[in-house]
């Protein structure tokens, strides 16, 4: 069934009650705004916004980039109302080029008048941790803090007793989302954290309608059936009734072009899936159909960790298949000896493998999944 099909029972959400706050303020040329109403975005247009999410510091803003593809007049009735955000952790960057060229290449069709729907793009949603070349979002009271944002949603106003972290939060999920008013259907980008290398992969809540389909179409290498994390912006669309998915793009500080290229893929199959893009329109880039064949289904983790510190060579790659007991990889102390033989402790696949050789007691250096379902 495609999504265009797919009914969406979210209960509790209130219509959109406020319009679009502009502050009167500009950044480089484009207007600041405190609250986004869909309906003051000009239609057939591609739109740039920015946002304080919170203050740092001194008084200092953090701004996040708002990109707003706004299909045709009537379309905000019509149409679905997709999210698309990326790097709520700073390490990762693989999702910001998608959002990005996606954008780049809505302008042509939005202003056609024939774009069935609204398209809403956080491209960096953690500047701080861009910043700091970090996951965390640091805030700076005594002596500093650092906060995974992506724990921390819907957030909590700094009227309820929230902190900065989480009034951050608040802001994206209440001031740009709407609490689901601007969204009914969203993709989360990430990548694994620093110092890590694992494929495509997507973690789906099978539970919610229109969910497995979202995840179907991205045609990961790994498809993770998961009931999510508390607090994770994907978890949290998924508890307020909005199908959605964490995409996982390759590793962090690394631009990988195929695995970026895939996800751009995915999008434009979404598009078309969610019946926004005109009839017999062309992408603008060829979505080629890996099919589902390949993709590996998976509802379980199992992590290998080392037991002593030291320097780590692992013998397996992303995408292997492993007997349990298999060696996967050998961690060495300063001398060179060998303290410890690493063993796959399932049979499964592997997910995810570290390749920062430096490594600590307790640390993972091995995610493998594998599928715990009755046979």
């Amino acid at each position: 069934m495609k999504l265009s099909t797919v009914a969406l029972l979210v209960s509790g959400v209130a219509t959109v009650s406020a319009q679009t706050s502009f502050t009167g303020d500009t950044l480089q040329g484009y207007p600041v705004i405190e609250y986004l109403d869909l309906n003051d975005v000009p239609p057939n247009t591609v739109s740039r916004y920015w946002i304080s999410a919170a203050e740092a510091q001194g008084g200092l803003p953090y701004f996040l980039p708002i990109l707003v593809a706004r299909g045709s007049e009537g379309s905000l009735d019509t149409g679905r109302r997709l999210s698309l955000s990326a790097s709520i952790h700073g390490d990762e960057l693989n999702g910001i080029p998608v959002v990005q060229r996606v954008f780049a290449a809505l302008g042509n069709v939005v202003s056609s008048g024939n774009f069935n729907g609204t398209v809403i793009g956080l491209p960096t949603q953690n500047p701080n941790g861009n910043i700091l070349n970090q996951r965390n979002f640091f805030s700076s009271s005594n002596n500093g803090f650092f906060t995974n944002l992506n724990r921390v949603f819907p957030g909590t106003s700094i009227g309820e007793g929230g902190s900065i972290a989480t009034s951050y939060a608040y802001t994206i999920w209440n001031n740009v989302w709407a609490n689901t008013s601007n969204v009914d259907i969203a993709v989360d980008f990430h990548t694994l954290s620093t110092g890590s290398n694992g494929p495509l992969w997507a973690y789906a809540d099978y539970r919610l309608d229109g969910v497995q389909r979202l995840a179907e179409l991205a045609q990961p290498d790994v498809l993770k059936i998961d009931p999510g994390e508390p607090g994770s912006i994907e978890t949290t669309w998924v508890d307020h009734g909005v199908p959605a998915i964490t995409l996982e793009i390759g590793p962090a500080k690394n631009w990988n072009q195929t695995l970026i290229k895939r996800s751009e893929e995915f999008v434009w199959r979404l598009l078309e899936d969610l019946a926004m893009l005109p009839e017999n329109y062309t992408a603008p880039m060829e979505t080629v159909s890996i099919g589902l064949q390949n993709s590996y289904r998976a509802t379980n983790f199992s992590t290998v960790a080392a037991s002593r510190s030291g320097w780590v060579q692992m013998d397996v790659v992303p995408l292997q298949d492993v007997q349990e007991g298999q060696a996967v990889g050998t961690l060495y102390d300063s001398w060179g000896d060998v303290i410890e033989n690493l063993t796959a402790p399932v049979t499964g696949r592997v997910l995810t493998v570290k390749v920062d050789p430096a490594t600590e007691q307790g640390a993972g250096v091995l995610d493998l999944v594998y599928n715990a379902t009755s046979s």
